[in-house]
């Protein structure tokens, strides 16, 4: 999956001279408002955006997230994408809080194998 997002986010003009901060459920984290891991994040970010002039916040949300399944009994991959999309929308908005001037970009992988070598992309 790695791969994939790395080509994903070159493809798309991402990746360069950037920062990667890749925390597994951070997402989740933050929008279940977990203090420790939210004010871990906001400080990643703060430093890539004071220190390195990012523009850009990526959240990467995927299907199939052990981090989701850990915490919720989902009926169908649906209802569990819809959860992340919400979740997804929180953590925009948390984040637009403290960096208003930067761009929030909302992206959806569906896994089509469990080994995450057949990754599609979606923006939300």
């Amino acid at each position: 999956m790695q791969s994939k997002t790395l080509e994903w986010l070159k493809e798309n003009g991402y990746f360069g001279d950037c920062d990667v901060v890749s925390v597994a459920g951070s997402s989740k984290g933050i929008a279940d408002d977990d203090q420790s891991v939210r004010n871990f994040l906001l400080n990643q970010i703060k430093i890539s955006h004071d220190l390195h002039g990012a523009e850009n916040i990526i959240l990467i949300h995927h299907s199939d997230c052990g981090a989701y399944k850990g915490s919720y009994q989902f009926n169908s991959p649906e209802e569990e994408k819809q959860k992340q999309e919400e979740d997804m929308i929180k953590v925009e908005n948390i984040a637009k809080e403290s960096f208003p001037d930067m761009n929030i970009v909302k992206v959806w992988a569906e896994m089509k194998d469990p080994d995450g070598h057949e990754v599609t992309f979606t923006k939300i």
